[in-house]
């Protein structure tokens, strides 16, 4: 997939290295906490960033904010590429 007008718009708004957040919503116990955290570490080693969740009323889904400190536009492509096969996964943001 080719993700050069992605990494030229992501160039002009933001200043790398920088807090950049990522939002997921996936399947409740299927999206699971762990997978994301080994997703990321699997891009970004020893990279500092903050999860946190929220379930929906009904508890079938979960919202998930990823807030990680990237280094460059290439880093931010590779977790987006990098979450987006995970199970239970609906949206990516």
């Amino acid at each position: 997939m080719d993700y050069t007008g992605l990494a030229q718009r992501l160039a002009e708004v933001h200043q790398f290295p920088c807090s950049y957040t990522i939002k997921l919503i996936g399947v409740t116990n299927v999206l699971l906490e762990q997978t994301i955290r080994d997703s990321v570490a699997g891009v970004l080693p020893g990279a500092e960033f903050t999860l946190s969740c929220r379930a929906s009323t009904k508890d079938r889904f979960s919202s998930w904010t990823l807030d990680v400190t990237a280094p460059d536009v290439e880093s931010v492509i590779a977790l987006y590429t990098a979450l987006q096969p995970l199970d239970g996964l609906k949206v990516l943001l």
